[in-house]
């Protein structure tokens, strides 16, 4: 649509009817070394991608939300992850991805833009057993991204943090789970500096949070026998 809707004072959401479909194209090439550590090499190719992306305008005070084609926004990447274990108390995966981003766009507004980047992302997940005898668990998922780039955005580095702590009874109908939920309550700091543009935007995320949860299961159910689908190619 062509209409404009002010969302603020300042803020103005203008609809684009040029807007083109996007496509998308993947190619992924895999190999999987003694089915503990799994190597990939990966490319995307995005010609007409879209997203909604900032603009300020030099004759007024006013941020101008819109829609808008790129040329293309290219990505190429490389991620090694592994599986490991410690005795019989720790164990988990953790996976490394290098990014070079390529975005291309000719007609955003009076700021085209060409621009490229490294990025890298580093996750995991580590299982500590705390006791055997009573089927307790803590478990750890850290994740984070270093900087990046998206259109005219600029994206701060990210850490986040989530943690549970299990116990499950010997006959497994009793389960207590204790998590945490981006525990760092971190958030998404992204900004424009392309050209003229001053412009910063924090997207908060799941702000931190804790729950705690009982289980109770009901009944002998037992769960049918299905046969057994072969998963050694996938490292189990």
């Amino acid at each position: 649509m062509s209409s404009i809707y002010y969302s603020s004072v300042y803020t103005e959401i203008w609809g684009n009817p040029d807007l083109k479909p996007m496509s998308k194209y993947d190619i992924n090439l895999i190999w999987q070394l003694n089915r503990k550590y799994t190597f990939s090499a990966f490319a995307m190719f995005e010609p007409d991608y879209f997203v909604q992306l900032p603009y300020q305008p030099n004759d007024r005070m006013a941020v101008i939300m819109k829609e808008t084609n790129f040329d293309y926004s290219n990505c190429y990447g490389l991620t090694a992850s592994a599986q490991f274990a410690v005795s019989n108390w720790l164990n988990g995966n953790v996976s490394a991805t290098g990014l070079y981003r390529h975005d291309k766009s000719s007609n955003f507004f009076d700021l085209p833009f060409d621009r490229t980047f490294l990025s890298a992302i580093i996750r995991g997940t580590a299982v500590l057993k705390l006791s055997q005898r009573h089927n307790i668990q803590f478990i750890l998922n850290p994740f984070f991204q270093s900087r990046a780039i998206q259109g005219v955005y600029d994206i701060d580095p990210l850490l986040s943090l989530n943690a549970s702590l299990r116990w499950t009874s010997n006959n497994g109908k009793w389960s207590v789970i204790a998590k945490g939920n981006n525990i760092l309550n971190n958030h998404i700091t992204t900004r424009s500096k392309q050209g003229n543009q001053d412009y910063d935007l924090k997207l908060w995320m799941n702000y931190a949070s804790a729950s705690l949860t009982v289980i109770y299961r009901i009944g002998s159910y037992k769960e049918k026998k299905r046969k057994e689908v072969d998963t050694s190619r996938m490292g189990y």
